[in-house]
C-alpha cells in the first residue's frame, strides 16, 4: 500500500509517538498537581489567556499527550501542548472559530479516531534549558511524529509568530499578518 493510500494514524498511534518523543527529551504527561503551575508559566510567557485547569485536565484524560510538562529541580518549568483533532476540525480551523480556551469535545479525536489535524495549543520555556527542551520537542512533533498531519496555531506573541514561521513552516491564513497559522504536512522531512 503506497502512502497516500495509507490511512490516517489514530490518535492512540500518534499519542504513543509523541509520549515516545517526550520522554527522550524530558518531558511527561501533566498531572493534576502540575496544572496551576503550568498555566501560571504558559500565561506568563505567552502573554495570552489559556485554558482552565479543569479543561486542561478533561482534555488529559482523552489526550495524554495533551498537556507535557518539563521539569528543572521538581518544577514545572516547561510545557508543550497539542491537541490532536478530527477531520471535521477543518472549516472550523481554517475559519478562526476553533475555541482555544475551551476546545469542543467533538473535534478532540481519541482512542481509534483517525487524526487529521493538530493544533499547536501552547508552548512555554521559563529557563534558557527548558526553552531549548520545548523547542526540540516542538521540532521533533512538526517534523517526525506528527509529520503527517497539518498544523494550526494561533501566534499569542509577535516572537510566537516569528517562531512558527521560521522554525515550523507555518505561514498565515487569511491575511499576510494574520495570527491564525497553517503548517502543511512536512513529509519532505520524513523520507529525507
Amino acid at each position: 500500500m503506497s502512502d497516500r493510500q495509507r490511512p490516517p494514524a489514530t490518535a492512540d498511534q500518534l499519542t504513543r509517538g509523541m509520549l515516545e518523543a517526550a520522554a527522550a527529551f524530558g518531558f511527561y504527561p501533566a498531572v493534576s498537581a502540575d496544572l496551576p503551575m503550568a498555566r501560571v508559566v504558559a500565561a506568563k510567557l505567552m502573554e495570552h489567556q489559556v485554558a482552565s485547569e479543569a479543561t486542561l485536565g478533561r482534555i488529559l484524560l482523552t489526550q495524554p499527550a495533551s498537556t507535557l510538562i518539563h521539569r528543572e529541580d521538581g518544577v514545572v518549568a516547561g510545557m508543550v501542548a497539542t491537541l490532536l483533532l478530527r477531520p471535521e476540525a477543518e472549516p472550523v480551523l481554517r475559519a478562526g472559530a476553533f475555541d482555544g480556551l475551551t476546545p469542543p469535545p467533538e473535534l478532540l479525536a481519541s482512542g481509534a479516531d483517525p487524526v487529521a489535524f493538530y493544533y499547536l495549543w501552547g508552548i512555554a520555556g521559563s529557563t534558557k534549558t527548558a526553552s531549548s527542551a520545548v523547542m526540540e520537542l516542538s521540532h521533533r512533533f512538526r517534523y517526525d511524529v506528527l509529520a503527517e498531519l497539518t498544523a494550526y496555531a494561533v501566534a499569542a506573541t509577535p516572537v510566537g509568530r516569528h517562531v512558527g514561521v521560521t522554525r515550523f513552516a507555518f505561514t498565515p491564513v487569511r491575511h499576510p499578518s494574520d495570527d491564525l497559522l497553517v503548517s502543511p504536512p512536512q513529509l519532505a522531512s520524513v523520507t529525507a
